[in-house]
C-alpha cells in the first residue's frame, strides 16, 4: 500500500484556538492602554502582572491658601454740633462693614456719652485745647445713626466723620494704634508696628485752627472746617503689604498756628477664605484619561470630580472651613481601569 505524501491537516479545534490566539494578539496591540501594557510585559516577562495597571500619582500633598480681599474705603458722612453729634451712616454701607469714628471737639474734662455698640480705640488731648476720640462698631442690618453728646449748657463744640470699610477684621479690627500731640502749622502722626500683613493705615488729623492736608502718600478720605470755635479735622489711608513698621507721615499747613492731635490707626484685614492647594507629581501612565478628585469631612464625601489632562499636576479645592479635617483622595484612570489611590490632608486655620 502507498502512503500519501499530504500534509497532515490540524484538528478544527487547534486551528480555532490558533485563530484566536492571534486575534488577541492583534486586538492587544491595537488599544492603547494594552498596548502599554503589553509593550512592558514583552519587555520584562518576569514581571508581567507586577506592572500591569494604571500607575498612581506620587507627592500628592495639600497645603493651605487663605483668599483674602483688601480692606477698602467704601464712603464717608461728616456732621458737626453743639453739645450733640449725630453722624448718619455713609452711603452704602451694608451689614459686615467696619465703621470707624474720628471725633475732634473741644476740651471740657469731661467724657461725652457714648452709644452702645461702639468701641472705644484712643483718646488723645493736646494742650487742653483740643481732643480727637476713635471708635469703631461692626455695621448691622439697618444701621443707626450714632449720636455722642454732653449734657445741656456744656456748650461744647465737636464735629465728627463716620466712614464704613469693607474687607476689614470686624472681631479685633484693630492691628496697632498710637497718638501725637503738638503745636503748630505742621502735625505729625506717628510710627506704628503691624504684626499682619495688608493692613490699611488711616491717618487722622485734629488741628484748634483749620483741617489739614491729608498726609503725604495718603489717599485724602474726609477734610471738615474751619469751624468756629473747634478748629477742623480730617484723614488720609493708605495701603500697607507687609507686617512690621510703619513710618510716621506728616502734614503742614498754611494756616494758624494752633495745637494739634495727630493720629495712626492700622486696620486688620479680615481672615481668609481657607483652601487647599493640592500638588502632585503626574501619573508615568500618559495614555490614563486623567484624575478623579475627592474631598472628604470624616465619613462625609463633599466633593468628587473629574481633573483632565492626566499631565496636571496641581489643584485647588475649597472653600473650606477653618478648624475642620479634611482628607483628600486622588486617582488616576482610563474607563473602568484605576490606580491606588493617593491621600493627603489638612486641616486649615486661615
Amino acid at each position: 500500500m502507498t502512503r500519501s505524501r499530504c500534509a497532515r491537516r490540524l484538528p478544527r479545534r487547534a486551528l480555532a484556538a490558533v485563530v484566536g490566539a492571534l486575534a488577541l494578539l492583534a486586538l492587544t496591540v491595537l488599544l492603547p492602554g494594552a498596548s502599554a501594557r503589553f509593550t512592558s510585559v514583552t519587555g520584562n516577562p518576569a514581571g508581567a502582572w507586577a506592572t500591569d495597571g494604571v500607575a498612581p500619582p506620587t507627592g500628592f500633598s495639600a497645603a493651605l491658601a487663605c483668599a483674602t480681599t483688601p480692606v477698602a474705603f467704601r464712603s464717608v458722612a461728616t456732621a458737626t454740633g453743639t453739645e450733640t453729634l449725630t453722624l448718619p451712616v455713609p452711603t452704602g454701607t451694608v451689614a459686615g462693614d467696619l465703621l470707624l469714628v474720628h471725633i475732634a471737639h473741644s476740651w471740657t474734662g469731661a467724657p461725652f456719652t457714648t452709644p452702645a455698640g461702639w468701641t472705644h480705640v484712643r483718646t488723645d488731648n493736646s494742650a487742653n485745647t483740643i481732643v480727637s476720640a476713635l471708635y469703631w462698631k461692626k455695621a448691622a442690618t439697618g444701621e443707626a445713626s450714632a449720636t455722642f453728646s454732653y449734657p445741656p449748657g456744656s456748650s461744647v463744640k465737636m464735629g465728627g466723620a463716620m466712614a464704613a470699610y469693607t474687607g476689614a477684621d470686624t472681631t479685633t479690627p484693630v492691628d496697632d494704634h498710637s497718638g501725637q500731640v503738638g503745636t503748630g502749622t505742621s502735625a505729625t502722626t506717628p510710627a506704628v508696628t503691624t504684626a499682619t500683613a495688608g493692613t490699611l493705615v488711616l491717618r487722622l488729623i485734629s488741628h484748634a485752627a483749620q483741617p489739614h492736608p491729608a498726609p503725604t502718600g495718603t489717599t485724602p478720605r474726609w477734610s471738615v472746617g474751619p469751624v468756629s470755635g473747634l478748629g477742623g479735622y480730617s484723614a488720609g489711608d493708605e495701603q500697607v503689604t507687609g507686617a512690621g513698621p510703619v513710618s510716621s507721615r506728616s502734614s503742614a499747613s498754611t494756616g494758624t498756628s494752633a495745637a494739634w492731635v495727630g493720629q495712626t490707626v492700622a486696620l486688620r484685614r479680615a481672615p481668609g477664605t481657607p483652601q487647599a492647594a493640592l500638588s502632585w507629581t503626574a501619573s508615568p501612565s500618559t495614555w490614563a484619561s486623567g484624575y478623579r478628585l475627592e474631598r472628604r469631612s470624616g465619613a462625609t464625601v463633599q466633593s468628587d470630580r473629574s481633573i483632565t489632562p492626566i499631565s496636571t499636576t496641581s489643584a485647588t479645592e475649597g472653600p473650606l472651613v477653618n478648624g475642620t479635617s479634611y482628607t483628600f483622595r486622588l486617582w488616576a484612570h482610563r474607563g473602568t481601569w484605576t490606580s491606588t489611590v493617593a491621600t493627603a490632608s489638612l486641616t486649615p486655620s486661615c
